[in-house]
């Protein structure tokens, strides 16, 4: 798995940056088809917010954007709105795939 980490208008000290990325590799167990994380972390005026698009093995990408008063603050949000993402779209797939054999098995 890929993991790109962007900061605009911001420095972000190398132990964030690992931090990060830990916080991000971890995902990967959520669902196994995680191709690339991208992450931007901006600077606003009053907050830090925290972007991560997430490329998934043939299916549409997911975007999360959340704001946090420090850089791990919103990591950490980020991390836990993606790990329910993932869950969701994981369950939904297997729910379908369930679905379609079932019909396949009745007359």
């Amino acid at each position: 798995m890929n993991i790109q980490l962007t900061a605009k208008k911001i420095e972000i000290p190398p132990e964030i940056r690992d931090y990060a990325k830990e916080k991000l590799e971890k995902l990967e167990k959520f669902n196994a088809k995680v191709q690339s994380i991208e992450a931007v972390i901006k600077a606003e005026e009053r907050f830090i917010v925290c972007e991560l698009v997430i490329h998934i093995d043939n299916r549409d990408s997911i975007v999360i954007e959340v704001q946090g008063d420090t850089i791990q603050a919103a990591v950490d949000m980020a991390e836990n709105k993606a790990e329910r993402q993932l869950r969701k779209s994981k369950e939904r797939s297997s729910v379908r795939r369930r679905a379609r054999a079932e019909d396949r098995d009745m007359p």
